[in-house]
């Protein structure tokens, strides 16, 4: 095998065993839910579909883990969270694979700063333990996850990197004049919070190396 191949397995086995760790440490329950599901919601993807000849019904691969984490929350279980396969039957490119390993957790009593907070302290804690240093190289970058991550909404990034300050855009007639301004393509549905995902990933997304939290994404891309 080669040894740069080799070596990347032996650092996601412990990356995992890490996580696990971690988040047992702080309180958190390990569960498994389920792959085979009549909704696949959770995310935005288009999912398998597969059927089950025991109950001759039509299910579909699980796209995310939410939904049945936050049913597990809103019947008591206050800090769960689950490691597992998901599945989406989209293009294959840097942002889409078929089937992912992916790690989703949910707790009560906290809102999206502790959940930064947690995640900031996680991502640390497992550098420091499998790498032994908090700075990492990525395609000749070096990022430090020992410095505090930056928090910025969206809307304050594509100010700092477009010049567009979109507190100011009135309405989806108004951003629609921007995108064509700023040559940006857009489809007829498309209102002022998808255009202002299209700013972000036009001019933002490239400069986001150091560790960031996007905050106070627009209602129109939440899939929930």
């Amino acid at each position: 095998m080669n040894p740069e191949v080799k070596d990347t397995f032996v650092k996601r086995s412990k990356i995992i065993s890490c996580i696990r760790r971690f988040l047992d440490e702080q309180g958190f329950m390990e569960v498994e839910t389920p792959m085979l599901v009549s909704n696949p919601g959770g995310a935005a993807a288009r999912p398998f579909e597969t059927h089950f000849n025991a109950l001759d019904e039509d299910l579909k691969l699980r796209i995310s883990l939410e939904l049945y984490l936050k049913r597990l929350i809103v019947g008591g279980m206050e800090r769960v969270y689950e490691i597992g396969r998901v599945f989406r039957n989209e293009g294959v490119d840097t942002r889409h694979n078929p089937e992912f390993t992916l790690m989703e957790l949910y707790q009560a009593y906290t809102d999206y700063h502790g959940m930064m907070d947690l995640t900031e302290a996680m991502y640390r804690h497992i550098a420091e333990e499998v790498l032994g240093t908090t700075k990492i190289t990525y395609q000749g970058v070096e990022m430090d996850l020992g410095k505090p991550f930056e928090r910025i909404t969206m809307v304050d990034a594509v100010k700092k990197y477009s010049g567009v300050d979109w507190n100011t855009v009135a309405d989806d007639d108004a951003a629609r004049a921007l995108a064509k301004e700023h040559h940006i393509e857009f489809e007829g549905f498309h209102k002022k919070g998808d255009i202002l995902n299209l700013f972000f990933e036009t001019y933002v997304e490239e400069h986001l190396i150091q560790p960031t939290f996007v905050m106070d994404h627009p209602i129109e891309i939440s899939p929930l």
